[in-house]
């Protein structure tokens, strides 16, 4: 077995998303979703219930209290919000482990991703609004690969460093050179595997690369891509890979990204990021290694 195989093999060693997602996956887009049905699948989890809750509270999204119940919390927000932050709840504790290879501290790998999640959106909102609704999804999972590739990345640290010093590759490119595979790459295969959109799968496939996404999903990936830039750049979550990717600048170019679009990304993410991991910081029933399951 090839070292790509066998690092694309560890994929399906990581356990399934939660029952609950999936599930709330399905009603995305039926139009005549009950509201009080997608609230009794929420419900069955005493702990994501809460999250929930706080959630639809919180000052972040402009609200000012006063929600009591899931249903009404799911009419505040929205089915696609509600989606999103059981997705985040439901995936933040593989995400903020250590991440072994790329000197991740706890935590430090969950508050990039939030990070760009937010950034995202914001992003999308300006400038290619209309793929604004994926846009947090996306960015929340576009490293996600790094949880599986860690521990290969620290078997072949000094080969993988001296690529990047050496001869000016960027940290993914010297990851392929050396294992056959990259992060986003695993990233995208795991994303697959856990049956979520193709958008958000390529978004994470392409995103230090997206010349080379299918042109069906470019603004995504290009929206992902300079969020991402902008978030390392400003320090939120960096590990040993850091700076050592580059920014597309045809990307910047298609999105018509002014430098007030980068900075008003950013002071939204200073704004709510503290607040948003305090609030997606699960309070789940079943937590176990890897991805939360709902309680039984």
């Amino acid at each position: 077995m090839s070292r790509r195989d066998e690092i694309l093999s560890q994929v399906s060693s990581v356990p399934s998303l939660p029952a609950v997602v999936c599930q709330l996956q399905q009603y995305l887009d039926d139009p005549e979703v009950n509201f009080s049905k997608l609230a009794r699948v929420i419900e069955c989890d005493p702990g994501l219930t809460a999250n929930v809750l706080q959630l639809a509270n919180s000052a972040y999204f402009g609200w000012q209290g006063g929600i009591a119940s899931v249903r009404d919390a799911i009419s505040r927000l929205g089915t696609k919000r509600i989606f999103q932050m059981v997705l985040c709840m439901s995936v933040a504790p593989l995400v903020r482990k250590p991440i072994r290879g790329y000197e991740l501290e706890a935590e430090k790998l969950w508050e990039h991703c939030v990070a760009v999640a937010i950034g995202a959106e914001k992003i999308a909102a300006r400038r290619r609004p209309k793929v604004q609704s994926s846009a947090f999804t996306a960015g929340l999972l576009h490293d996600v690969g790094k949880v599986v590739l860690g521990t290969f990345v620290e078997i072949d640290d000094e080969p993988i460093k001296e690529l990047v010093e050496s001869d000016g590759l960027t940290f993914n490119e010297a990851e392929r050179m050396v294992l056959g595979v990259d992060h986003a790459e695993v990233g995208a295969h795991l994303l697959e595997h856990w049956n979520l959109p193709a958008d958000v799968a390529a978004s994470t496939r392409w995103h230090h690369e997206p010349e080379r996404a299918d042109v069906d999903w470019r603004d995504l990936v290009d929206v992902i891509h300079v969020t991402d830039v902008i978030c390392m750049n400003c320090g939120w979550g960096l590990g040993r890979d850091g700076l050592q990717y580059r920014l597309d600048e045809d990307a910047a170019s298609r999105l018509k990204l002014k430098s007030g679009d980068a900075q008003e990304a950013a002071a939204q993410v200073m704004i709510g990021l503290e607040e948003l991991l305090t609030v997606l910081t699960p309070n789940m029933e079943g937590e176990r290694d890897g991805v939360q399951h709902p309680a039984r």
